[in-house]
């Protein structure tokens, strides 16, 4: 629990801090086909989702020397280290934030040193809402749970609001194994944002593949 706390927490919200820098759409079916298969042909993308009024192109975006791979909005840019610095304040910012123009929707990915097996990604899961409901002002808790992909990944997640500083902030948060570490991947926006952003952040989540 200490090492969550220390870790993980310091991850998701350090960016409240800096809360200053402040209709649901569908994936075409040759995208959801793309999910399917271990490797996504490249030549499919870009792939579209509708958010809000507009129509965002998706491009497939790979982490951690090819292992991770996922399909991202391409209007969102990698933000600079100094960036993350004033963004993420904890030393213990994530490895990877790909963030809008405005700074308030953010995908992210970090890799802990924490070494846990499949079997364990349920109760890892369970303690982890524990920890977020027992140290974060969560004003609404929508669901956790781990489910299995269709590619036969076993993801868990979270899916809550906190408040900030003016604002709530929605965050859907995953955790995979990337070579027996724990994986955590997640998306944030303003509670504005929300309506527009929750069911495609979730499309976008799952498309994540372990390579």
């Amino acid at each position: 629990m200490e090492y969550l706390d220390r870790k993980v927490i310091p991850i998701l919200y350090s960016q409240r801090g800096n809360e200053v820098d402040d209709q649901n759409g569908e994936v075409e079916e040759a995208v959801r086909l793309a999910y399917k298969s271990q490797a996504v042909d490249s030549a499919e993308l870009p792939a579209r989702l509708r958010i809000g009024k507009e129509n965002v192109f998706l491009k497939r975006t790979e982490l951690y020397d090819s292992r991770v791979s996922i399909s991202l909005p391409r209007s969102l840019r990698l933000i600079s280290e100094k960036e993350a610095s004033i963004k993420y304040p904890s030393s213990h910012r994530p490895e990877w934030i790909y963030t809008n123009d405005s700074g308030t929707v953010n995908f992210t990915f970090n890799r802990l040193e924490h070494r846990i097996s499949e079997a364990e990604l349920t109760s890892f899961t369970e303690t982890m809402a524990n920890v977020v409901r027992g140290t974060q002002p969560v004003r609404q808790w929508d669901k956790h749970g781990v489910r299995t992909t269709e590619m036969g990944h076993v993801m868990g997640y979270c899916q809550f609001s906190v408040q900030g500083l003016n604002n709530q902030i929605y965050n859907h948060i995953g955790f995979t194994i990337l070579d027996q570490s724990v994986l955590v991947y997640g998306f944030n926006c303003t509670d504005e944002e929300k309506r527009d952003w929750q069911e495609p952040s979730e499309m976008i989540l799952n498309s994540l593949a372990i390579l």
